[in-house]
This record gives structure tokens, sequence and C-alpha cells, in this order.
């Protein structure tokens, strides 16, 4: 009886520090596709360049006259007393990034994360390679 609550307690302690996000596949005929080439779609132009630049380090090429679209979203929640996002029960995180793959203006993939602390835009890239490693895409 003795071990069972020292194992217990790393039990929790593993699920309890579990990556929060949440992922979706919307449509099954993209898995195993070759996507080298995105068309970005970004509203902050700082978050953008940033994407860009490490989207092609990584191989793959930013244009609009790509099949597939890369929408990126990343989010602060404000940190006042009367907003429902920083006062819950689990407001320890500071905020999230989501990304989408759409082909034309059909979704095939979304994926969110929440995230603690400062935002840096190199967190954005474990979501693409989060994707690229469901759907099985080759660059």
């Amino acid at each position: 009886m003795s071990k069972i609550f020292p194992l217990l307690f790393v039990v929790l302690l593993l699920v309890g520090c579990e990556e929060k996000h949440f992922t979706q596949i919307y449509d099954d005929s993209v898995k195993g596709n070759i996507v080298k080439e995105v068309r970005l779609s970004v509203t902050d132009l700082k978050l953008r360049k940033e994407l860009v630049q490490l989207l092609q380090a990584e191989g793959i090429r930013v244009t609009d006259e790509a099949p597939y679209t890369l929408e990126v979203e990343a989010e602060k929640y404000p940190r006042h007393c009367n907003n429902p996002l920083t006062c819950s029960y689990d407001a320890t995180y500071d905020g999230f990034m989501k990304i989408r793959l759409l082909r034309g203006m059909h979704p095939l993939y979304m994926t969110q994360q929440d995230y603690h602390g400062a935002f840096h835009e190199e967190d954005v890239l474990k979501l693409v390679d989060r994707m690229y490693d469901d759907l099985d895409l080759k660059k």
C-alpha cells in the first residue's frame, strides 16, 4: 500500500505536465502529400516577417501561388481581474497559438496550443512540425 502513493503521485505529476493542445484533421486526403510551399495568412506583420524567414529555413517556400494556405494566429490574454480567461481555475496560460492548413477555402487541418510567458515566433514551428507529423507530409 505504501508503494501505491509514490506511484500515484508520479502519474498525477506526469498527467498535470501535459501540453495543452487541440488538433483536428478535417480531410484525410492531404495525408502523405508533398507540401513544400504555402501561402501565408497572418494579420500581424511582424509575425508574418519572422514566419517567412523561419519557414524558409525549414525548406518551406512562402508564395502567393501555393495551392495550400497556412493561417497563423497568436493571441495574448489580457491580464486583468475581470477577464474569465485569466481568472479561471487554470489561469497559468498567457495566450494561444493556432495554425490551420487549407486547400482553397477547404480546411484540412487545425492545431492550437496554449503557451506560458512571452510568445516566441519559433514556437509556431512546433505546431508546423506537429502538422507535418500528424499528416505525414513531405517537404
